[in-house]
């Protein structure tokens, strides 16, 4: 199985969000992941890279002054 390790970007420094994204999905003002077991996570970021071969997706933060989760499931 071939699911991914989501890290966001924030002023150079990276840190985990989420393990086991299954899916990304576009939303208005970010990105939702949703991982095996569908939990869920509204982030206001775009992706900055994907590394299939290390299952590894980094996203950058869009604005500094929000938080990063929005909702979660």
């Amino acid at each position: 199985m071939c699911l991914a390790t989501v890290y966001i970007e924030d002023d150079g420094q990276r840190e985990e969000v989420m393990q086991d994204v299954a899916w990304i999905k576009p939303e208005s003002g970010g990105l939702e992941l949703i991982n095996l077991l569908g939990e869920s996570k509204l982030f206001q970021a775009h992706i900055e890279s994907i590394d299939l071969m290390n299952s590894l997706i980094v996203l950058k933060r869009m604005t500094t002054d929000s938080p990063p989760m929005v909702s979660s499931d």
